[in-house]
């Protein structure tokens, strides 16, 4: 049985993306501070304003530690890396679930420009949703822009329902336990 908020390394996760780049996912740690501004410089505005819902022209110091220094008990986040010059390896994505309820997560992606339309997203997402629903959440929600169709696509394929929120933002929302959402 693992102790309240031990790091959960049930969730480390190798996938291979369509490219056949072997990434590895775990969960994310304290020691991923350090690489934060460098991960941060692989995002374009367009990524950084959709991933948030509006800009944020640098990372801080307590944004950074917020979102490296997590609570496993009530969310998650993992990393997707790949080794870079033998046992280096490079953040390329970032996937997190997140709540201040009981059994409602806030679900958020963002990964590095360069690494997109590769398949990570998705796979990031599957595993999202088997670790909310191992995590004991009844759903998951994200928020995202009209105009952001890769998320929205995304969102869709995993079975996510979409409605819109206003005239620049829609709510998708996956129902945990309904038949045939990822049976993993």
């Amino acid at each position: 049985m693992e102790k309240p908020n031990a790091y959960p390394v049930k969730y480390i996760d190798p996938v291979q993306l369509q490219d056949g780049t072997l990434v590895q996912l775990r969960p994310i740690h304290p020691v991923d501070e350090a690489q934060a501004e460098g991960f941060w410089e692989k995002l374009s505005l367009k990524s950084i304003y959709d991933r948030f819902l509006g800009y944020i022209p640098k990372i801080s110091e307590p944004l950074v530690e917020r979102l490296t220094r997590i609570d496993y008990s009530r969310e998650m986040a993992l990393v997707a890396e790949v080794p870079v010059q033998g046992i280096e390896k490079e953040v390329i994505a970032v996937a997190r679930i997140a709540t201040d309820q009981e059994k409602e997560a806030e679900f958020a992606i963002i990964i590095a420009d360069a690494w997109q339309g590769k398949g990570l997203g998705s796979s990031m997402t599957q595993h999202m949703v088997a670790i909310a629903k191992d995590m004991g959440f009844e759903q998951m929600y994200a928020l995202v822009f009209s105009h952001n169709h890769h998320m929205i696509e995304l969102l869709e394929k995993q079975h996510f329902t979409l409605t819109r929120e206003d005239d620049k933002t829609h709510k998708a929302v996956l129902i945990l336990n309904a038949p045939g959402i990822n049976k993993g």
